[in-house]
Order: structure tokens, then C-alpha cells, then sequence
């Protein structure tokens, strides 16, 4: 089955299995990349050191030990774009973004993570 996670304020799709011994979670590869790259760019805010060579195992357990000394969930860095859409384009950003129930920033930067990860891998 299909699903959205929300890890450490970042939603990522999965696909949920059910089998004799519980519940399994698989994440796609490209998926794994840009969870990676956003605890690389979330993680510092949070006073945890992380470089680009640390590992997705790594960037998870410092996630879950910043999470823990928190009161709440980490969060997406809140960012303000240098430039303007043409309405059209912003009301399209908006309504998919809705759709999937994440920010349109999060979601513009979810797509620029993947094509980034398209041209660099």
C-alpha cells in the first residue's frame, strides 16, 4: 500500500507491507537521497553536526536523539523565496501542494531535491 510518512517534518513516500511477522516500511532509493539531504540541511538548526558524508543511518539516530530533547516535532526550515511566480504557476504550486498536505515551499524544494538527485546521480 501506498502511504506519506512524515519523518522529523519531512513527508516521504513509502510503501507499507503486512506481512506474518508486522509491518514493514520501504522507501524508494531517491526517496532515502533527499530525506538525507534535508536532515543534512535541517539537523544544524537543531545543534547537531552533520556533514554530507555522513550516513542515512547516521542523520536518523541524531534526528531521533534532536526530537527527543524537543518538545515538539522538527520542522522544515522556514524560508522566504527571492522571487515572484506568475499567479497561475503559484496557484498550481499551491493547490499540489495542498493535495499531498505539506507547505508549497516544502513541496518546491522537494522538487528541486529531485531534480537535482536526476542531474548529479
Amino acid at each position: 500500500m501506498k502511504y506519506i510518512i512524515n519523518l522529523f517534518g519531512y513527508n516521504v513516500d513509502c510503501q507499507l507491507t503486512v506481512g506474518n511477522e508486522g509491518l514493514h516500511i520501504n522507501i524508494l532509493e531517491d526517496d532515502q537521497r533527499a530525506l538525507k539531504q534535508y536532515l543534512i540541511r535541517v539537523l544544524p538548526k537543531y545543534g547537531r553536526e552533520v556533514s554530507s558524508a555522513s550516513s542515512l543511518q547516521t542523520l536518523l539516530e541524531l534526528a531521533l536523539d534532536a526530537e527527543k530533547t524537543l518538545e515538539g516535532r522538527m520542522a522544515e526550515p522556514k524560508l522566504k523565496l527571492p522571487y515572484e511566480f506568475q499567479p497561475e504557476i503559484k496557484e498550481k504550486l499551491i493547490e499540489a501542494a495542498s493535495l499531498q498536505e505539506m507547505s508549497a515551499t516544502q513541496l518546491l524544494i522537494r522538487i528541486i531535491e529531485k531534480k537535482y538527485q536526476e542531474i548529479i546521480g
